[in-house]
Formats: structure tokens, sequence, C-alpha cells
């Protein structure tokens, strides 16, 4: 009889790694990674027993960044009847967003095809937000629109910025103007989302110009290189 598939103690089965200490590339840039590095050891503290739980469950990492999805219509539909249940979710959102890269890192399922993932459901996760506060007239359609398209576009090319390890310095991102305002919004009815997602749009086409012409310039080097050895 064949030995059973040996497992370890956290809960790891046949065709998991080990825990991978180095994410794969993300939307980030170097300042950000610096300024999140202690916050996400925090979080990856106060977690663990969460992670633990989740491992023994077998719970994969891309079923927590997928369910982001359906709670964001939740959230957006929440907006009007209870705002402050729809700030709980949308925290818990993000909560979903952290969780997924915790739990592929301890089973040893940390991919690109993962972080990809991650960002497509984030990204849907944002706009159907988005696109709930223009419904309910929170948030000027224009705006709206404006937002939804510089955040997708932005995160895209900074994680393939990252992915040709030529990473922004510095970009200032939504949950740095956005979403203080998106909060004072639904936890106190402050509105003053028109001023804070047109900057966060602005803020982010900047970064998308900056990540492009990194990706331009990171492309050009490595065709001289392949051209010419001694490049």
């Amino acid at each position: 009889m064949p030995a059973p598939a040996p497992t370890s103690s956290a809960g790891r089965g046949p065709g998991e790694g080990p825990p991978s200490k180095s994410p794969p590339p993300g939307s980030y840039s170097t300042f950000e990674r610096l300024l999140l590095a202690p916050l996400r050891r925090l979080g990856g503290h106060l977690v663990r027993p969460v992670i633990k739980a989740l491992v023994l469950a077998r719970v994969h990492p891309n079923a927590l960044s997928l369910s982001q999805i359906p709670l964001g219509f939740v959230v957006a539909a929440l907006i009007v009847p209870f705002p402050r249940l729809a700030l709980a979710l949308f925290i818990g959102t993000l909560v979903l967003d952290f969780l997924d890269g915790e739990l592929a890192r301890a089973r040893g399922l940390a991919s690109n095809f993962g972080a990809l993932l991650d960002q497509v459901c984030d990204h849907l996760r944002e706009l159907t937000v988005v696109g709930g506060l223009v419904a309910v007239g929170a948030l000027r359609g224009e705006i709206g629109v404006a937002y939804a398209a510089a955040y997708p576009v932005a995160n895209v090319l900074l994680y393939l910025a990252d992915r040709f390890r030529t990473p922004l310095p510095v970009s200032v991102k939504s949950w740095m103007v956005y979403y203080p305002f998106l909060i004072a919004y639904l936890g106190w009815g402050l509105n003053l989302l028109d001023y804070a997602a047109a900057a966060a749009a602005a803020f982010l086409t900047v970064a998308s110009a900056q990540a492009l012409w990194r990706i331009r310039t990171a492309i050009l080097r490595s065709s001289a290189a392949q051209t010419n050895p001694d490049y």
C-alpha cells in the first residue's frame, strides 16, 4: 500500500509548497511598499489565527479574491438604505484583499496568476462601488467615469512596471486620497467624494504616465541587451 501523502503541521497537502516569503509582483511603488511593510507585518500577526483556520479548512486564496466581486454589488446596493453597513462590508472586502495574499503565502500557493486574479477582483469591486455611488447621486457621473478609467489602468501599469523590475519610486494611490472620504461619506454622511475622486483620478493618471514610460525604457533596454550583449 502506498504511503499517504505527507502533510505539515500547517495543513499543507500534496502540491502545496512551503510558505513563500517573497510575494509576486504587485501594483505598488517602492515608497508604498516601504510604508505598508510594517502595517502588513502587524496585520499578518493579527490575522494569524484566521489564516491557520483557513489553511486547515483548505480554503483556496483565489476563493477569497473572487468573493470581493459579489460583495462589491452588496456594498453598492446598501449605500442608501444602510450606509454604515455598506461601510462595514467595504472594509471587509479590504480585509479579504489582505487575507488572500497572506493565505497564498501560508499555503505556498503564491503565484503571478493569483496576484493577477487579485488585481482583477479588486478592480471589479472598486468599479462596482463607484457605479453604486454614481447611481445614487453621491458622485458626479463624469468624475466617476474618470476615476473608473484611471483606477484599473494605473494599477495594471504599476503591476507591469513592478513585473519589469522598474517600479515607480513614489505614487499616490486611491487608499491615500479617495478611501478616507468614502469612509467619511458612508460613516457620517460627509460628502466630498467629487473632490476626492477627481484628485485620485488625477494622481492615478500621473502614475500611469510614469509607469508607462518606465516600462517603455525597460523594454528598450531589454531589446538592446538582446541585440548587443555588451550593452
